[in-house]
């Protein structure tokens, strides 16, 4: 008997919207959304990355002028080196993440398909919700399954247990929620991940434009896996030294919305997460370059906020010593988590996702080894010059008024 065809899967719309912020010209536009359509359309999970790692490698190929290098736990670590001379200070790194919550199949235990969750989502979502798995080597869809209950293992992660199983199971099978890959309506864009394939999206295109312009200075694109479990593949980079003291970060994430951070209203300069404040010099440069941006194109918004809705990646890199800032966009159905309790599509805005790229660029090109460009120290010394004598004679009298106290 002939097995059964898989469910048809949800399908994608790849598209640039008519409005834009005018930051990004028509060939920057579609350079974002091809990267974006490469990264997005491919399955991705915690420890299943495999398929992202080979859009970074195809891309160092297509690119010229890249150099690739991974750590022992296939970090990916993608130079553009420069055409001039070498900064004094440190150099300008990015970061970005290759993974996002999903599932590992078990097989058959206690007579039920068994699938591990990695990553953060309340268990009250599972029950009902529909699961696609796809192939470790091909990454081609093979099984769907619902999920018609939940426990836990002795690591007390969830384990979904799966019925209405149409397709072949196989051991090296991952899971996502099956969404759509990406769709676009108006300038709302929705998929199954935003959070952080978005920024890592963003990632790939500031360095093919740096790439053309031949940009100067060095800058390096980081790609870490398993971020959605504790930072693991950050944290495998950190500990292993293979990211060198020569760099300092910026990281890239899509953050749960704030009242101070909506979607729609610009990229957002993070000063910090639910954990630290990230690097005050970094954070400064941002805002910069941001208020740059406004006066070039009127369209253009930018947020500053704390996005304190999680924790991500700049933490580890500040932990370990090495100066982290943080730029993102504000994200809606945080981990495929409606309001109303089920899973469904992450959504951003895509003006705030060609925004995030358009500072990305100005960083780039401001960078001088992390320090403000001088407009905000400039006018500390202006004031300085104007109130210096205030306060050198009112300091005379504090003195004076202090020895006249003294005991003889």
């Amino acid at each position: 008997m002939k097995a059964p065809s898989l469910p048809s899967a949800p399908r994608s719309r790849f598209a640039l919207p008519a409005e834009h912020n005018g930051c990004l010209n028509d060939t920057e536009r579609e350079m974002l959304r091809a990267n974006t359509e490469r990264l997005l359309s491919p399955p991705t999970a915690p420890y299943a990355e495999d398929a992202m790692v080979e859009v970074v490698r195809e891309f160092v190929e297509r690119v010229p002028g890249f150099k690739l290098e991974t750590d022992r736990y296939q970090n990916l670590l993608v130079t553009w080196k420069g055409v001039g001379r070498k900064p004094a200070g440190p150099g300008l790194a990015y970061s970005a993440h290759l993974d996002h919550p999903g599932f590992l199949y078990l097989g058959t235990r206690g007579g039920k398909r068994t699938a591990r969750f990695h990553g953060g989502v309340p268990e009250s979502y599972f029950v009902g919700s529909r699961v696609r798995f796809y192939d470790g080597k091909s990454f081609e869809p093979c099984a769907t399954a619902r999920i018609k209950s939940t426990s836990r293992d002795k690591d007390k992660l969830i384990l979904a247990h799966l019925d209405d199983f149409v397709g072949k199971a196989k051991s090296d099978m991952f899971g996502m929620w099956d969404l759509t890959p990406g769709s676009l309506s108006g300038t709302r864009f929705r998929a199954r991940v935003c959070d952080d394939l978005i920024g890592a999206a963003a990632l790939l295109t500031t360095l093919e434009l740096l790439a053309k312009a031949r940009h100067k200075a060095p800058v390096l694109g980081i790609f870490t896996r398993a971020e959605e479990t504790g930072f693991i593949g950050c944290q495998g980079l950190l500990r292993s030294k293979a990211l060198t003291k020569k760099w300092s970060v910026i990281g890239l994430e899509c953050s749960p919305k704030r009242s101070t951070a909506k979607v729609g209203e610009g990229p957002v300069i993070r000063v910090g997460d639910a954990g630290t404040i990230f690097e005050p010099s970094i954070t400064h440069l941002l805002q910069e370059v941001a208020a740059d941006l406004t006066r070039k194109h009127p369209d253009f918004e930018f947020q500053r906020a704390l996005m304190d809705g999680g924790r991500c990646e700049s933490s580890a890199y500040n932990l370990w010593d090495v100066p982290a800032g943080g730029l993102c966009l504000a994200l809606g159905n945080y981990h495929n988590c409606a309001p109303n309790g089920s899973i469904a599509p992450e959504y951003v805005d895509w003006r705030d996702f060609e925004g995030l790229v358009a500072l990305m660029l100005g960083a780039a090109k401001r960078w001088r080894s992390g320090a403000p460009s001088g407009k905000m120290r400039a006018g500390l010394d202006r004031i300085w010059k104007r109130e210096r004598e205030r306060l050198e004679v009112s300091a005379r009298r504090i003195r004076s008024r202090a020895s006249g106290r003294r005991p003889n």
